[in-house]
């Protein structure tokens, strides 16, 4: 198509569809669209002679080329590649379009509706003059409609007088004009603009709340009519985007099945009064003009209060202005449909910024400013492009320098410095009067540019991230930040919501957010990256039209204050002020900090204004943030410590020893220093280790830790022991970690082939190292071993040293086993029993001396990158046990899950609390569809897009090999370990796994919860499982629980100290009868019963009976469990009828004798 012919089609296409002609007095003439561009649409004879002339000549075709074709195909992906990211993307996008656009061409009934609406408006008769507070008594006594009016209320004694006069015009205004309404959940609204008569206004009614009063009335009257229309509608009063001011009628279908009733079109009408821009001087309303008279001598500017009056004149105009360009832009409509889905899913309407002002920018991005700048988007851009290019905009503005004006005023009243003087964020329509941005804070903004450039980078990211950015609703608050601050308001004081702010806000809330916004981001600096302010109307929707406008209503909101922390500047102790000689700064870093402020002399010699915060430990310092802002809400808002509900250290306790434990066995100071002790007895030991290897007959090359001890990521911190004292420590103390060390030696050439022979080469290393260390540094070292493992290739010993208070398990790992059985298993002569036994062993070598080794380092590294990373592990792991998950997840398994949620934080930011990421990881765990998507951690940082696609490829293939997923149900994959099941081969089970994601999902409901009643006592109900899932549930012995000190609630009289112990004065490392139990369980009932504890001082075995056994089979010698007969002939499990001779043939599991058998194997360990 020519270029002629593309404009004849545009001019077309805009006469056919003008802004909606249903319900107008005077419509937007389609004259007076095309005379706003008439130099785009008018024809070109020439031009069109010319494509006359070139269509009615014969062209002759070829047939296409291979070459042509391919061309073709790759100048179609090149197009598609600049048009819409990838093809897989513009794909995504296509589909979202099905999925959301509106047919319209349904809305038969709607448009009826709007009709009658327009008739009945039309309809009404002028009213007389009267007062007002007498015209709205009248309508409420003879009609049972009281008139909204916004506080404060109009005077008895005020003479100004309302009469009503028809609607001098109606338009279908928003959204449905442009047909830029995205199908949703609840329903969509129509707004229809009620344009209010000239002549029903003095010329001074802009002023002291005269305008909204007679606004008011207006709307009353149209309640009224539609109240007595044949057709009938169920009418409410609401308010636009929470404004007092401004009322609004609600116009539901009253779902009668009349003509009018459009129930199946799911959507609102709402009525929205209007005003000829021209009514009142545009002088008068401009930002610093003050319309509200508090006294002769105070006369303080209202921005807010005359942007909310402007706000009215503006529908029309701008509706003009956004259908030019969607005219002139086939792609208009789908970019904002974009807009539209990508605002909703991110919560930015919460805070004003909506659908309607993203369209108004990217219609200004279309057209430049008047100075031909700003002109960065075409009208033949892509909707990915058009939606791309405003993020940008958005992301990258200085709003505070270089405000938006789409129109400009020649007027000095309405220039850029008297915008950025009253408002914290401007765009300025066309008019070059109203900001339309002016009711969005500071905090706002910051909320609005976060999200913009969290978009771009998803936008920009190699990975598809389509889901992060347009599929998930991601506004929930407990997921979003690291800090939470919920605030219940009560009634404003005077000494707060002065007479000047009530002048000026519609209510304390507006007024009260911005006040917050300001002082937070004051005083919080550069420690946070993001304040979010958001506020929330309780019990406020709307309210019936017999009823007046509701009251009070700050004592039914929540301010809900998201903080996403930085990791670098968030746990800093001191923030320093100005210097001493700077006396008016001085004095306003007083004022603000009150007695928290002081004057102190720094190590560089300077002598500042500086506040301190003093506290210690990860936990302590953590928690500054929130010491700051609730200090800054008391002092600067009147606020009580009650009132403040944050949300930021409520699982530390969980992470600690109960405090009932003695602390002469548990130093309560490792809450302060952490993982300090025991990482430093490692360096120390690893340097005496090393110091050692020239008694040795060859070097240590180096010394790994292999261990969770070691990567601070144990449930509770490595506590030190005085071993010769152990039996102070009553046995439900006695569990003493062995913390595993791999010692690697040097290679040589002497070493045998032989397996058995390299077993007791090392074991006479074993015996070495224990006599130099016994010698050297008088260290207790045993060497082991284990007498349990009885295949003869594996590796059996170790040697266990007693250093500083901890025991270090240490393993040496030598080349040449691996390579040995490798060659035993790659030997055609070996046996298959040989190589099975060469296999396991094999496994059991990589295990222990090199996968521990590496994920070690990899977790090291997590921990060194993210602050919150080791807390969050160490809170899963809790939250595993209480749910007596222990026997069925290992900790490798946690912490690829919890690395997930830290290198994967999409849709949201990198956790930087332990809050955010633990709640992160249970959203997950409930989310994550593991039967057909693995999990892809690229915790070494190396991950390749073909490796992530061998990984996809594997899962699939094994999915499909395994469709009963009998093993590696849950796939974690790794670089290293592209098959996903290196820690999840066998455990968790397909049971188990959904039995987590149930878990789960119940934590994050009893949160909500938790967090919407402010009830954070009642937090500990995440950690309880309910135990009536379970077909047994056994007591334990608690004094024979050598783990029970690390119960959540363990009774202090188990650690009374009585100078004996069950257990001696020997010390047993790693010792816990409690898991030696369910493995022989496990061993010898595997496959009839799951076994559930905790073992983080768990005192409850627990069991379920494996449902797929439970069915009858034919009898049969190697059935594998204790059975009894069971009748097949009739449905169920009867017993044998009495005097029946035949025996059945069919068994099921004796479940009663197999916990019998359980329990005699227990014995003692059962509480008796």
């Amino acid at each position: 198509m020519g270029a002629a012919a593309k404009r004849k089609q545009n001019k077309k296409d805009l006469a056919a569809e003008p802004p909606s002609k249903v319900a107008k007095t005077e419509t937007i003439k389609d004259d007076y669209i095309d005379e706003s561009g008439s130099d785009d649409y008018e024809d070109d004879e020439d031009e069109e002679m010319e494509e006359k002339e070139l269509e009615s000549t014969e062209i002759k075709k070829t047939a296409p080329t291979q070459d042509d074709i391919i061309a073709g195909e790759l100048e179609g992906l090149k197009e598609t590649v600049e048009l819409f990211k990838s093809n897989i993307f513009k794909l995504e996008i296509e589909e979202l379009m099905t999925e959301i656009n509106m047919s319209y061409e349904k809305h038969k009934t709607l448009e009826k509706a709007l009709h009658t609406l327009k008739a009945t408006f039309d309809s009404i008769p002028n009213g007389k003059p009267m007062k007002l507070v007498d015209f709205a008594n009248n309508l409420l006594k003879k009609n049972k409609v009281a008139v909204p009016f916004p506080d404060p209320q109009p005077s008895p004694d005020a003479l100004h007088s309302f009469a009503f006069e028809k609607p001098s015009s109606i338009h279908i205004v928003g959204g449905y004009a442009l047909k830029t309404v995205a199908k949703t959940k609840t329903p969509f609204t129509v707004d229809v603009a009620v344009e209010m008569p000239n002549s029903i206004f003095q010329e001074k009614d802009y002023s002291n709340y005269r305008y909204f009063h007679k606004r008011a009335c207006y709307l009353g009257v149209l309640a009224t009519a539609l109240q007595a229309s044949k057709k009938k509608f169920e009418i409410e009063y609401s308010t636009l985007n929470g404004d007092f001011r401004r009322p609004i009628l609600l116009v539901k279908p009253a779902g009668d099945k009349s003509d009018v009733d459009f129930s199946k079109t799911k959507c609102i009408i709402r009525i929205l009064p209007s005003v000829d821009l021209g009514v009142f001087p545009k002088h008068r309303l401009a930002p610093a003009k003050s319309n509200v008279k508090i006294s002769a001598a105070n006369s303080p500017a209202t921005p807010h209060y005359n942007a909310s009056l402007l706000m009215d004149t503006s529908y029309t105009a701008n509706l003009t202005f956004l259908y030019q360009h969607n005219k002139v832009c086939p792609e208009f409509r789908s970019a904002v449909l974009l807009a539209r889905t990508w605002i909703h899913q991110r919560g930015l309407d919460r805070i004003g910024f909506t659908p309607f002002l993203f369209t108004m920018i990217m219609a200004y991005l279309m057209q430049g400013s008047q100075d031909g700048t700003d002109k960065k988007l075409s009208s033949t851009h892509s909707s990915y492009q058009l939606f791309r290019g405003t993020l940008d905009f958005i992301a990258s503005r200085d709003f505070k320098q270089a405000p938006v004006f789409i129109g400009e005023s020649e007027r000095q009243e309405f220039s850029k410095t008297e915008f950025l003087n009253h408002y914290d964020f401007v765009v300025v329509d066309p008019s070059g009067t109203l900001n339309l941005a002016a009711s969005i804070h500071a905090s706002g903004l910051a909320q609005l540019q976060h999200e913009a450039k969290l978009a771009m980078s998803f936008l920009n990211d190699s990975v598809d991230r389509f889901e992060h950015m347009f599929l998930k609703k991601v506004n929930d608050t407990k997921l979003r930040y690291d800090n939470v601050a919920r605030i219940k308001l009560s009634a404003p004081s005077s000494e707060l919501f002065t007479e000047t702010a009530k002048a000026d806000y519609h209510s304390y809330i507006p007024f009260f957010v911005q006040r917050i916004s300001h002082i937070l981001t004051r005083g919080l600096t550069n420690r946070v990256d993001l304040i979010a302010v958001q506020h929330v109307y309780e019990n406020l929707q709307s309210w019936s039209v017999d009823a007046n406008a509701p009251v009070n209503v700050e004592t039914d909101a929540t301010i809900t204050i998201g903080l996403l922390l930085n990791s670098d500047n968030a746990p800093r102790l001191v923030d320093q002020g100005p210097q001493s000689q700077n006396e008016e700064e001085v004095a306003e870093f007083r004022k603000f900090w009150g007695n928290k402020s002081e004057l102190r002399r720094f190590k560089d010699g300077s002598i500042v204004e500086a506040v301190v915060w003093q506290t210690q430990g990860y936990e302590n310092r953590s928690l500054i943030v929130q010491q700051i802002v609730q200090y800054l809400l008391e002092l600067h808002l009147s606020l009580e410590t009650q009132q403040i509900q944050y949300w930021a250290g409520q699982f530390y306790d969980y992470l600690n020893f109960a405090k009932g434990l003695p602390q002469h066995l548990f130093n309560p100071e490792l809450k302060t220093t952490g993982f300090h002790s025991v990482m430093t007895a490692f360096s120390q030991f690893s340097k005496q280790l090393r110091d050692i290897d020239d008694a040795l007959p060859l070097l240590i090359n180096s010394v790994y830790p292999a261990s969770s001890s070691l990567r601070y990521t144990t449930m509770t911190v490595p506590h030190p022991v005085d071993f010769n004292n152990a039996v102070s420590h009553p046995t439900p103390t006695r569990y003493f970690e062995a913390i595993d060390v791999i010692i690697n030696i040097e290679r040589s050439a002497k070493f045998p082939d032989d397996l058995n022979a390299l077993q007791k080469v090392k074991h006479s290393f074993y015996l070495n190292i224990a006599q130099e260390l016994k010698a050297r540094y008088q260290m207790d070292a045993v060497v082991i071993d284990d007498i349990c493992e009885k295949n003869p290739l594996a590796i059996r010993g170790y040697i266990d040293v007693y250093c500083l208070g901890y025991v270090f398990r240490c393993h040496i790992a030598l080349e040449q086993e691996a390579q040995q059985l490798k060659k035993i298993i790659d030997t055609k002569t070996s046996t298959p029993f040989i190589k099975g036994q060469a296999k396991d062993a094999l496994e059991k070598h990589m295990y222990q001396l090199n996968y521990q080794q590496s994920h070690t380092f990899y977790v090291q590294a997590m921990c060194a990158r993210f602050t919150a990373y080791s807390s969050t592990v160490r809170l899963i792991k809790r939250w595993f046990g209480a749910h007596m998950l222990s026997p069925h997840i290992n900790n490798e398994m946690i912490e690829l899950l919890v690395a997930y949620v830290f290198l994967e934080p999409q849709p949201w930011t990198t956790p930087v609390s332990t809050f955010s990421g633990f709640t992160r990881v249970l959203n997950l765990l409930a989310t994550w569809d593991w039967q057909i998507t693995p999990l892809i951690v690229d915790i070494e940082g190396e991950l390749t897009t073909k490796q992530r696609e061998e990984i996809l490829s594997q899962f699939n293939h094994h999915r499909s090999t395994n469709p009963q997923m009998t093993r590696g149900v849950m796939t974690i994959a790794t670089a290293k370990d592209l098959s996903g099941h290196r820690w999840t081969r066998t455990k968790p089970s397909r049971a188990v796994a959904a039995r987590i994601c149930v878990l789960a999902k119940a934590s994050l409901k009893v949160l909500d919860e938790v967090i919407e009643q402010d009830k954070p006592s009642e937090v500990e109900r995440i950690f309880v499982t309910p135990m009536s899932d379970y077909s047994v549930v056994l007591p334990l012995s608690k004094e024979k629980c050598t783990r029970y000190y690390q119960n959540m609630h363990p009774d202090p009289k188990y650690f009374k100290s009585t100078g004996y112990s069950l257990l001696g004065d020997k010390v047993f490392a790693r010792f816990d009868p409690i898991s030696d139990l369910i493995q022989e369980i496990e061993r010898i009932y595997g496959h009839t019963v799951m076994v559930f504890h905790n073992k983080y001082g768990g005192d409850q075995l627990a069991l379920v009976w494996n449902p797929l056994v439970a069915e009858p089979i034919q009898w049969k010698v190697t059935a594998g469990f204790n059975s009894v007969p069971v009748d097949m002939k009739k449905n169920g499990f009867l017993k044998i009828p009495k005097g029946q001779k035949e025996v059945s043939k069919f068994i099921a599991p004796n479940f009663d004798a197999i916990l019998e058998e359980i329990k005699r194997i227990a014995g003692n360990l059962l509480q008796q």
